[in-house]
């Protein structure tokens, strides 16, 4: 049961025009910030355009601007179904709650992360065009893309989906939905201004920082040039412990997720539902 709704809200998220048009504007910023020199979202300087540095940067930054678009898959899932008013139909039937709820989020959040790859394939395919300059450029490494969406994109998209599903299924509102991400934005750089004015909390808001930034930042401060040319942020220390952080975060925000959605029709709270009693009686 959970594979096949998982498999209905994917296929259903991947048709949709958020999907492509989303992808589309990501693919486009990206590219555009490899390959004009007056836009610039990574490292700079020494640094070539294509490092694993450089894609780690964007990537990192680009994932802050997402969590719009990953909000508009995620919390579409839940205020669908009540808006159409399909969900009724679906709640009378035999399907799990676990199969109806985590299957959708598993399958917006498949979505969300395939439109995110556009950003590092915009940086692969911007980092092949004939007019740079080649000395901005370094060796065209596969794993490192793979590794950096790994470690860096996929975690974030998780634990900031996760995040604004549980609002949406708390509140079942999209429009509470996108002031949670306005909340949490100004949450997110109030914690990272604190970071910068108190340097003795620097190591603790690193560990605990939810997108990695403060952690990546943590592990290449005093990089070389040419150590940011060619490596890749190890997954251990700081960077590991940010990342688990944030999955468990993640987690966390499922579980409440998973814990006020109700099956019950949108709209009816105990205390309503107390009243129509009372006046039958």
């Amino acid at each position: 049961m959970f594979a096949s709704i998982f498999g209905f809200e994917l296929r259903y998220q991947l048709r949709n025009p958020v999907f492509v048009v989303t992808s589309l504007v990501f693919f486009l910023l990206t590219f555009g910030s490899v390959t004009i020199d007056n836009i610039q979202i990574g490292a700079g300087g020494n640094i070539h355009v294509n490092s694993p540095v450089a894609i780690a940067q964007t990537v990192l930054i680009m994932t802050l601007f997402y969590m719009f678009a990953s909000t508009a898959f995620v919390a579409n899932v839940v205020v669908r179904d009540d808006e159409s008013g399909f969900g009724p139909m679906v709640r009378s039937t035999s399907v799990t709650k676990f199969a109806y709820l985590l299957g959708r989020y598993a399958g917006a959040y498949t979505a969300a992360a395939l439109g995110f790859a556009a950003v590092p394939l915009a940086i692969l395919i911007g980092s092949q065009m004939p007019w740079l300059d080649q000395e901005t450029l370094g060796p065209t490494v596969i794993g490192d893309y793979v590794r950096i969406f790994l470690i860096f994109a996929l975690p974030n998209i998780l634990v900031t989906s996760a995040i604004f599903f549980a609002v949406a299924c708390v509140f079942r509102s999209m429009m509470l939905s996108y002031v949670g991400v306005l909340v949490f934005l100004v949450l997110y750089f109030t914690l990272t201004s604190l970071a910068g004015s108190q340097p003795e909390m620097r190591d603790t808001i690193a560990t605990i920082e939810p997108f990695g930034l403060g952690a990546f930042s943590d592990v290449t401060r005093y990089w070389s040039a040419a150590e940011s040319n060619s490596l890749v942020p190890p997954f251990e220390g700081t960077l590991m412990w940010n990342r688990l952080i944030a999955i468990a975060l993640a987690a966390l925000a499922l579980g409440i997720a998973y814990s006020r959605y109700s099956f019950a029709e949108k709209g009816v709270s105990a205390r309503k539902l107390k009243k129509e009693q009372k006046s039958e009686v």
